[in-house]
């Protein structure tokens, strides 16, 4: 599309980005003479509701944010395509590097350099989560900060979110897996589900590892095999980059007073170890595990769904009278880091179908409720916590 005008004022240079049905342009604005983006969105029949949702979220928000560090809104129009009709949005330019391209260019970041980061980002969320109502991006990476002229600039908004009074859902999930928090595989989202991620990539521009990679002990890293990162250091990080909601940090405020004040807050006690609960007496379902093998069986009335986990792999099968339904869905069992239990009845599944879910990487294995009883649901809960040595996140 080089050379090509948009909008009858808009000179497209090259493009920045491509996903399905999205296009990110670097063009001149020949009115004034400057560098502009264009985040188009496609309308044609391949549209999901849930994208156009985002893109007109992501216009409403960034017109009432006035940030140094956050790009600015400039305007917004509709341009008729050779094969479809797109939604454009224009925001400032920002010449400069994004910290996946220094990554990517073998460029490492000592716990000095990382330190400033830090309070670069946690200013700029300190901003967004003090709007009312408060602003979540949501996607947190190095390819979504960019350095420029020695100052962070915090980008693409395609996935923020607007909490409003006691809302944390959502029904669509957004995110980048290893950057993502668990409560964001469910659709919820709060403050400080973005300090997870800033979290996760603080450690990535350390070690150059993607946090999927980072060497761990059970679901906490293992700070101790990364040695750049000085005790208080990986003891803060800890605290931002903690897969249970209820002991991460609360705040950017919070986090960024900890960080330039060198006090860390009083340790949380560990989780209580989940109740015990009893297998319900009249379930069908199937349930055998010994220390290395745990195997699960649910049956229905034309077939049976079946969850097996060993210290290889884990798998989920699903068989219609007696035939599966398709290749069985596989993940190592090193990957596997969150156990996820949606409870029904309860006012965060926001309708959903309740459900157990595990991630084990970009994957989700779920036991869906269907036919289940909640019984049922908190046995397996149950069994899966304290077999794989998890806890349960609702």
């Amino acid at each position: 599309m080089a050379g090509q005008i948009l909008g009858d004022r808009y000179e497209v240079e090259r493009q920045l980005g491509k996903q399905t049905g999205r296009w990110t342009l670097l063009a001149r604005d020949l009115q004034t003479d400057t560098l502009v983006v264009l985040k188009l969105l496609f309308v044609d029949e391949q549209l999901e509701w849930d994208d156009l949702k985002l893109f007109e979220r992501e216009v409403e928000i960034l017109q009432s944010l006035t940030h140094p560090s956050i790009p600015k809104y400039l305007g917004y129009f509709e341009q008729q395509l050779p094969n479809a009709k797109a939604l454009v949005l224009i925001q400032t330019y920002v010449e400069g590097r994004s910290l996946e391209q220094c990554l990517q260019q073998g460029r490492l970041f000592n716990e000095a350099e990382t330190r400033q980061i830090a309070k670069a980002i946690l200013g700029i969320l300190t901003y967004l989560h003090g709007r009312t109502p408060p602003i979540i991006h949501r996607d947190i990476k190095p390819s979504n900060i960019l350095l420029a002229n020695r100052q962070l600039h915090l980008v693409d908004f395609g996935s923020v979110k607007q909490v409003s009074g006691n809302d944390t859902t959502a029904f669509t999930v957004v995110g980048t897996y290893g950057y993502m928090p668990p409560e964001q595989f469910s659709g919820r989202a709060v403050p400080a589900s973005d300090l997870y991620s800033v979290g996760a990539t603080l450690l990535a521009l350390m070690s150059g590892m993607h946090p999927s990679s980072l060497p761990r002990s059970g679901t906490k890293v293992d700070f101790s095999k990364i040695p750049v990162i000085s005790a208080s250091f990986a003891e803060w990080l800890g605290s931002l980059y903690d897969i249970n909601l209820e002991s991460r940090v609360k705040s950017a405020q919070a986090a960024l007073k900890t960080l330039e004040t060198g006090r860390t807050a009083p340790a949380t006690p560990p989780a209580a170890p989940p109740t015990p609960v009893r297998k319900p007496a009249e379930t069908k379902i199937s349930l055998t595990k010994d220390p290395t093998f745990l195997e699960i069986t649910l049956p229905s009335l034309i077939g049976q769904t079946q969850l097996q986990i060993d210290r290889q792999q884990i798998s989920l099968t699903t068989k219609r009278l007696g035939i599966a339904t398709g290749k069985p869905q596989t993940a190592p069992r090193q990957s596997l880091t969150h156990l996820y239990y949606r409870k029904p009845n309860t006012p965060n599944n926001d309708g959903n179908e309740a459900a157990i879910a595990l991630v084990a990487g970009p994957q989700t294995f779920e036991l869906k409720g269907g036919s289940l009883t909640p019984a049922e649901l908190d046995w397996l809960a149950y069994e899966l916590a304290t077999w794989l040595k998890l806890p349960i996140s609702e």
